[in-house]
């Protein structure tokens, strides 16, 4: 039997190689991909759900009846959820009532054509039986009843006295639902397998005609492997579309096949890396503001809590919130209310550029920080704000703001420090609703 060249077996090896490497990736990506993709659509559907729930009154809710239907009350809760079935890409949206422990039915329907009718039965599924216990939760399958097949999420309604009152529920058709999962899955299987053509193609090529420089292409391909491995550490959260990343144009009229492929390795790793960056941004970075989110809020109290443990503690806490959102939300749009978050995101971060700041909800801001007295920066933040409002048609924007500093000798937890400083900021907001219109729901 003819001894294979060196060159056959550097083209055999590495073929070998990109198969486990292609492999491992296809793998990785697949599956990370799905589960990306599956947590962005319920990501989406809570937002929905949960955004309504917190625009419907839970004492008008749980009084509704097939008899007051036509109440003001009533209509202002069925013309909220009108605006999301309008507005919002989904199929159904309205108010579900437990009548029964593990037995729901309808409340408040808004569909046009063929409506559930109040008390009509509801299909119980576990998200639903969560969102009964108060707590807002998706479908992780799909369900079937007499108008189609959906996964839909499940936003409790709380009344006056912090007891569910009822539940809000989004439908989205499940076949839209799998069809957004298949696809990016078979997109993803085959920008793997075109990638391994094209790279064993190459490396074919290149064997046949060079044996000195497999070396520096070996070097990179190790490199490659630690990317991957670094992608498997890194993507835990969401994934992006890939797109083919243009040639240089040194690719282009370059003669040297070796250095093509070395080219090509360099623009995978880059393009690994800026996956890796783009992953981060979506679990730590808040889309609105460009503030860090919760996730990173909530990484940075495992921090916390670790330096309080050893005895190295040394941070204040402070506090923000937006006051009278609601009231801006509902007069002016909540395009409007987004402006406002963002004149205040931004003049916190100038006001606070050397601290940490998290966006941790929808209308409240966490500050960071090692200064102990922060009043002067939250007189000046409260100042600036009103000074900056002819940039958002004079809205009425403003903040209530409150901090404290940790003591170590009382404090056993992060907690503790916040929970001080929040109490200030809703003493500094109860002032401000003393001579400013007040549509809170009562706490």
């Amino acid at each position: 039997m003819k001894k294979l060249t060196r060159s056959s077996r550097y083209m055999i090896s590495i073929s070998v190689f990109l198969v486990v490497i292609n492999a491992l990736l296809g793998f990785l990506l697949t599956k990370q991909s799905d589960y990306a993709l599956r947590d962005l659509i319920h990501h989406r559907m809570l937002d929905i759900s949960n955004t309504a729930a917190a625009m419907i009154n839970g004492d008008v809710l749980e009084s509704a009846s097939a008899d007051n239907m036509d109440s003001p009350e009533c209509r202002e809760i069925y013309e909220t959820l009108t605006y999301f079935q309008d507005n919002i890409e989904l199929e159904y949206i309205y108010c579900i009532r437990e009548v029964a422990e593990g037995s729901f039915v309808f409340s408040i329907d808004p569909t046009v054509d063929d409506p559930g009718e109040f008390g009509e039965p509801i299909v119980c599924t576990e998200a639903l039986m969560k969102a009964s216990d108060g707590v807002a939760a998706v479908d992780e399958e799909p369900y079937e009843d007499k108008w189609g097949r959906f996964y839909s999420s499940y936003s409790p309604v709380f009344d006056s006295e912090g007891n569910v009152a009822g539940i809000v529920a989004v439908d989205f058709s499940a076949d839209w639902y799998d069809k957004q999962i298949t696809g990016l899955v078979t997109i993803t299987a085959v920008v793997i397998i075109i990638a391994f053509a094209i790279s064993v193609g190459i490396i074919m090529f290149i064997a046949t005609k060079y044996r000195k420089r497999f070396n520096t292409i070996s070097k990179d391909m190790r490199k490659l492997s630690d990317d991957v491995e670094t992608l498997v550490k890194e993507v835990s959260i969401d994934s992006y579309w890939y797109e083919e990343t243009p040639k240089t144009g040194k690719e282009k009229t370059s003669n040297d096949e070796i250095e093509v492929i070395s080219i090509k390795l360099r623009s995978l790793h880059d393009r690994l890396e800026e996956q890796i960056d783009y992953v981060r941004s979506l679990a730590f970075v808040d889309a609105l503001t460009g503030l860090e989110n919760r996730n990173s809020y909530m990484e940075q109290i495992k921090v916390i809590e670790e330096n309080i443990s050893s005895g190295k503690a040394s941070f204040t806490v402070v506090v923000c919130d937006v006051n009278q959102l609601k009231i801006i939300n509902d007069d002016y749009g909540h395009e409007e209310g987004d402006k406002v978050l963002t004149l205040i995101s931004r003049t916190i971060q100038e006001l606070f550029s050397s601290e940490k700041i998290y966006r941790i909800g929808g209308d409240e801001f966490v500050i960071i920080g090692k200064d102990p007295d922060y009043s002067g920066r939250i007189s000046d933040l409260k100042t600036k704000i009103k000074s900056l409002r002819s940039e958002i048609d004079d809205l009425p924007a403003s903040v209530s703001a409150g901090f404290s500093v940790f003591d170590e000798e009382k404090d056993k937890e992060y907690s503790d420090v916040f929970n001080r400083a929040d109490k200030l900021m809703y003493e500094d907001k109860k002032k401000f609703y003393q001579t400013h219109e007040d549509r809170r729901k009562a706490r």
